[in-house]
Parts: C-alpha cells; structure tokens; sequence
C-alpha cells in the first residue's frame, strides 16, 4: 500500500520513499506497456531520440520518441504492430503483399499512403497525409483519403473528419503538439514519451482540463512549464529522473 499523505508530511524521509514506491507501482502495475515486450521489439526508441528506418519492402518508417513496432513480413503479408507511441510510414508501391499496420483497436491497410498512427492508452489516432487507407474496425469498415484523421478505441470509431495534412506534417516534423483543446492527460502522455526520466500524473483527476497552446515535444521541461502557467496544475520534480503533475 502506498503512504497516505499525512503520513508524507510526518517524515523527511517519507516522501521520496513514497515516491519510489509511485513509481515502481507504476511501472508494475500502472502502465499500459507492462508485459509487450518492448525491450526485444523489432523497432524501438528512447525518449530522447527517434528512428528512421527503410524496411525490408522499402516503405520508410520513422517512430517517433519512446515508441515501439514489431514487424512480421512473410510471403504473404507484411504487418507493422504498433507497441507504443507513433508512427509515420510512407508505404512502399509495387509490393502486392497487403501492408497492415496493427493496433489494439483496428487494423488498418494503407494503400500507396503515407499517414500518421498514434497508440495511446486508451484509444488510438490515424491521420492520413497522401493516399488512401482502409481501416477495420470492431465496429465496420470505413475507407479513409488524404488529410482524414480518425480517433478509434475499443467502442468504436468517430465520424472522419477533414484534418490539414500539411498542418499534421508539419507538426511531426518539427516536434510540435498543435493546440486543438486535447485534453491534459493525453498531452500529457504524449509529453511522458519525450521526457527524460519518469513523468508521473492521475489520467482521471486531469482529464477534464483541455489544453489551448501550441506545446515543444522536443522541450518536455518548457512544455511543463506552459502547461503549470496555464492551468490549475502544479508540476514538481524530485531529482533529475521523477516528476509529478498534481491538480491544484
């Protein structure tokens, strides 16, 4: 059981062993990537680089920070599973074997396409920048064209909407997280993939509050430090390696 908070503020010492206990919990029990293996995927990154890579069929995929792929390629297909984080891919043309590209919610097949597909805990997110992809779901079908996004979880989908590829691009390439009104918890998410060390916060207590500017990915710190201006948040750090979003 963790330590209470009156049990924090009776102990100089209590503190940062409740932390190390926050964090091993959360390690443990917590994260959604517990247990997937991510340490022999086929592809990874750390949270300070990304990688790019020509595969095998000679589609270009570039993961984003502290994202992971495994990649299965046969005779008869090629599949891109998704682990963690995000992805671009510039599918390969003249490869007949159908390209997958597998999250926990859907599978989706780009045909001749380059999109972006982000995994996050509890959903995932396609947006599609040049081609055409065609997405399966538990709940159907759709057939999805240049600058449709489409956020999907284990509900469903939504209705497509018309995204501006070239905003999404860029933002990818220049390590931007757009100010479109996410909710705080996901950014903040988005944020704990970038950030060096442990970023710890509660998904339920944050995930009313709604984020409005433009944030640096490349800049977890300076992203921080917006985001406590902006909102009733406090965020705190103990050492170089933990730190916490708390709600005010």
């Amino acid at each position: 059981m963790l330590p209470t908070m009156k049990s924090l503020r009776s102990s100089p010492l209590a503190l940062p062993i409740a932390l190390l206990a926050l964090v091993g919990a959360s390690l443990l029990l917590a994260s959604p990537w517990m247990g997937q293996g991510f340490d022999v995927s086929d592809l990874s990154t750390d949270s300070q680089n990304r990688l790019t890579r020509q595969l095998e069929d000679g589609s270009l995929l570039t993961l984003d920070n502290g994202s992971a792929v495994d990649l299965e390629f046969d005779r008869t297909q090629r599949r891109i599973h998704l682990l963690k984080g995000q992805l671009l891919l510039e599918a390969a043309r003249g490869d007949t074997r159908p390209l997958y590209i597998v999250t926990p919610y859907a599978t989706l097949r780009p045909l001749d396409a380059t999109l972006i597909v982000e995994r996050l805990q509890d959903s995932s997110e396609v947006t599609v920048l040049d081609g055409r992809v065609e997405f399966q779901g538990n709940d159907g079908r759709l057939s999805l064209n240049r600058s449709h996004y489409l956020r999907f979880d284990a509900q469903g989908h939504s209705t497509p909407i018309k995204a501006d590829g070239g905003d999404a691009q860029a933002a990818w390439y220049l390590e931007r997280l757009p100010g479109t009104g996410q909710a705080l918890n996901e950014v903040l998410e988005r944020l704990a993939r970038h950030h060096r060390g442990v970023l710890l916060f509660s998904a339920a207590s944050l995930a009313d509050l709604r984020v409005a500017d433009d944030l640096a990915l490349d800049d977890s710190d300076e992203a921080l430090q917006s985001l406590e201006a902006a909102l009733p948040i406090t965020v705190s750090h103990y050492t170089d390696w933990i730190t916490v979003v708390r709600r005010r």
